[in-house]
């Protein structure tokens, strides 16, 4: 049985046993499947000089080096999985069984692995453009590799790849393990030659080498001794005052200055270290002595040019520009679109190249040659939602639930929770007493009893709480167990239920009250329809206001001579009623709620 043999779905036909070595023939599309026949020279590509350079500005220029490790680490949390070509469909449809989804994920060991390869590919795909997925049998397992063109050759007739063992990095060479798939290419394919591999960095070259002379210019000028020290022109003929220690010195004064300078260096930030050193000399030779500065200034055009070469770098290689530029004033929001355009434009594309050669050069063999008869409809395919960048709409969602326009589960999406969260039955009946006992005094007798599962006497209870239920005496005796009345659960919780339904009741009652008691305001304004204004007390419960109600035909009241805000209240009949023009009345706190003919009542700040 061949090795692969294991991925093969069960209850599917015995397939027919391959063809031996000497009976196969070469096919470009089940030689990724079959072991290594015959090396294909024509597989094997050769380095090209753009790429060798490509290669060194990967190694000395930090702002491609940047740009290059971006988008490789963007693509290894691109997750890759088993689809079905379905007609009809957008994309491909994502398979749940089956010897493709076994085979997907068992590839390169697991999600780590596979995170790796698109890792490798990633940085092969930027900088020379192609690469080489290598897959080897090694007892059995497979080992997964990502190579660049300069690490595999055809030699001695057989795939030979660089040891990764080696010592000291040298550049060993061994061939690939017995049973092994041949060698994957996969490549950004150049728009005029298909065979030729292209990459952004081969446009961006002579950008990279003005950037790297700028650089090396500036670095220069700092590490320059005559730029940072200069020369100190003394006449011959001058002597200066030394210390008898430096008196056999060949320059005394010169000895005694190094020696200074010396400690200068050792002992920064000590007065030693910036006092200047007083020097006597004759009058007639003080114009004499002077330093010559052979500093070349770093201008600003040094600078600009820098960061001109920067910008052209980042508008031509594969990323947003404000990647590699920094996001300067750009705030969250902003930065969230930049993230979900650098999905869209430039990693997705990525994805789906690498996906297509994995569906070619592997998936699809394997499913061949294992006996797969619609193994044409399988591929390779990915998921960026571990990419996806979202804003923040749980502030949102909290008001939308208590409003009762979402449901929980969205509730529970959109503030980072799962449905493992959700509160059972029993959990939802707890809360919901505890609030209750919180928010309604004449109720916490008879939630406090559910709650605890104690009896206690609900008929007693009133609403204004002028009869609280009556505890049993400290001292009673309890009754002989004949003589009590066994409970009846069903009904004992069907009573409770009821009771809490009418004491929610009255609590929506008596807060409706307060709210149609409670000042409220409307604003007129020249060419805008009437705002109704509610205080914070309506803030949770805006639309079941009794104002919301009553100003639904808020635009058939006349309107008064000035803009502004007006007082707004409800009369005895729950009639809508304007009052008098309040300039002085603070409405920084209100909200508005607006009728609209698409959807309903909108809510917002006033």
């Amino acid at each position: 049985m061949a090795w692969w043999d294991a991925f093969s779905r069960r209850g599917t036909p015995t397939p027919k046993p391959l063809p031996t070595r000497a009976e196969r023939q070469p096919n470009a599309l089940t030689a990724a499947a079959a072991p290594v026949t015959s090396p294909r020279n024509s597989l094997i590509r050769n380095t090209d000089g753009w790429q060798e350079e490509a290669w060194n500005y990967h190694e000395t220029l930090g702002e491609f080096r940047y740009a290059v490790d971006w988008e490789s680490k963007m693509l290894s949390r691109v997750r890759l999985f088993a689809a079905k070509l379905e007609p009809g469909a957008d994309e491909p449809v994502r398979a749940e069984a089956g010897a493709a989804v076994d085979l997907l994920t068992n590839m390169a060991g697991g999600v780590a692995g596979q995170a790796t390869i698109m890792d490798g590919l990633g940085t092969q795909l930027s900088v020379p453009g192609e690469g080489y997925v290598i897959v080897e049998n090694v007892n059995g397992v497979e080992r997964w590799s990502v190579r660049s063109i300069d690490e595999v050759r055809v030699a001695r007739g057989r795939y030979e790849v660089t040891d990764e063992n080696a010592v000291n990095g040298a550049n060993v060479w061994r061939p690939l393990a017995p049973d092994s798939l041949n060698p994957l290419r996969v490549w950004r394919p150049n728009k005029r030659w298909h065979h030729i591999a292209d990459s952004p960095a081969r446009a961006a070259r002579s950008t990279m080498r003005e950037l790297e002379l700028v650089n090396r210019h500036i670095i220069a000028q700092y590490l320059s001794r005559l730029a940072s020290a200069g020369v100190w022109l003394v006449p011959d003929g001058v002597s200066f005052p030394t210390k008898e220690e430096f008196a056999d010195a060949p320059d005394p004064f010169f000895a005694e200055w190094i020696e200074i300078a010396s400690t200068a260096i050792n002992t920064p930030g000590t007065a030693a270290a910036v006092v200047p050193i007083p020097v006597k000399v004759p009058g007639e030779w003080i114009d004499k002595i002077r330093h010559l500065d052979f500093t070349l200034k770093i201008d600003d055009q040094i600078i600009a040019k820098r960061e001109s070469a920067i910008k052209r770098l980042a508008s031509q290689l594969n990323l947003p520009a404000e990647v590699l530029l920094g996001m300067g004033d750009v705030n969250h929001w902003g930065a969230w679109q930049l993230e979900e355009g650098a999905l869209k434009t430039n990693i997705a594309p990525e994805a789906e190249l690498i996906a297509q050669a994995l569906t070619t050069g592997y998936l699809q063999p394997r499913l061949r040659a294992s006996g797969v008869e619609d193994w044409a409809n399988w591929v390779v395919w990915y998921d960026m939602s571990e990419l996806t960048l979202r804003p923040d709409r749980s502030g949102d969602a909290i008001l939308l639930y208590d409003r009762m326009e979402i449901n929980g589960t969205a509730l529970r999406r959109e503030t980072g929770f799962d449905e493992a969260d959700k509160p059972s039955d029993e959990e939802l009946k707890e809360q919901g007493l505890k609030v209750i006992i919180k928010t309604l005094p004449s109720g916490g007798p008879s939630a406090l009893g559910v709650l605890t599962g104690q009896r206690v006497d609900i008929t007693s209870v009133t609403p204004d709480g002028a009869a609280p239920a009556k505890a049993p005496a400290p001292d009673a005796e309890p009754a002989p167990e004949g003589e009590r009345n066994p409970p009846d659960s069903g009904q004992a919780d069907q009573a409770a239920t009821n009771r809490i339904r009418e004491l929610a009741a009255e609590v929506r009652q008596g807060r409706m009250v307060k709210q149609a008691q409670a000042l409220h305001a409307v604003r007129f304004a020249t060419g805008r329809p009437p705002e109704l204004l509610h205080p914070d007390l309506c803030s949770q419960h805006a639309y079941s206001c009794p104002f919301t109600h009553a100003a639904l035909k808020l635009h058939n009241l006349p309107r008064p001579g000035t803009s502004g805000v007006y007082e707004a209240r409800l009369d005895s009949f729950g009639r809508f009623t304007i009052g008098q023009l309040s300039p002085l009345l603070d409405t920084s706190s209100f909200f508005s709620t607006t009728r609209s003919s698409a959807n309903g009542l909108a809510h917002s700040r006033g």
